[in-house]
């Protein structure tokens, strides 16, 4: 339910907003999204007996933007009592930021360390076949093999020695 309602004003946002614009929106949402990570601020902002007014000025205090359309979404999102929607509002304007630019971004999980051409060259290739521009960052994990993740095209892509190993021993043992 709330990332609908969360769609919605991101929706606003991009259908009022440059794409110059709504990057700079999405710096201070994941900017204000950070503060949802500390338990004292979150606490401030999901309690009750503190008025919207003064939760969004906290927030105010804490860009200090002076773009007046940031300011008064901001207030708004107070003033309906849904400032808790920050991190879920930040989250889909990266991803219709992904849309508009036709460029996404993806994760690359193995266990040995890729090095910058390797990680190009999965990354052309994938652009390649989607028809997107897509950016790979390394996460180094305990991973049997290689797995890139782009999850907001949905493409998830995997080899694993164990199961490479497996599909050549059952084929081997089709052939006897």
């Amino acid at each position: 339910m709330e990332e609908l309602i969360a769609k919605r004003y991101v929706k606003a946002l991009v259908d009022s907003s440059s794409i110059d614009e709504l990057e700079k929106y999405n710096s201070i949402l994941k900017a204000l999204s950070s503060l949802f990570k500390e338990k004292e601020i979150k606490d401030i902002l999901a309690s009750p007996e503190i008025k919207e007014e003064k939760k969004c000025e906290l927030l105010l205090n804490a860009i200090k933007e002076e773009d007046k359309k940031i300011k008064n979404f901001l207030k708004l999102l107070a003033e309906k009592k849904r400032i808790s929607l920050i991190p879920d509002i930040s989250r889909e304007l990266q991803n219709q930021l992904y849309v508009l630019k036709n460029e996404y971004e993806g994760k690359v999980y193995s266990e040995t360390e890729l090095n910058d051409k390797e990680l190009k060259e999965i990354e052309d290739s994938l652009s390649k076949k989607v028809g997107a521009k897509i950016v790979l960052k390394k996460s180094p994990q305990k991973y049997d093999g290689i797995k890139v993740e782009v999850d907001s095209l949905g493409i998830e892509i995997s080899f694993s020695r164990s199961k490479i190993k497996n599909q050549i021993i059952e084929h081997i043992l089709k052939a006897i």
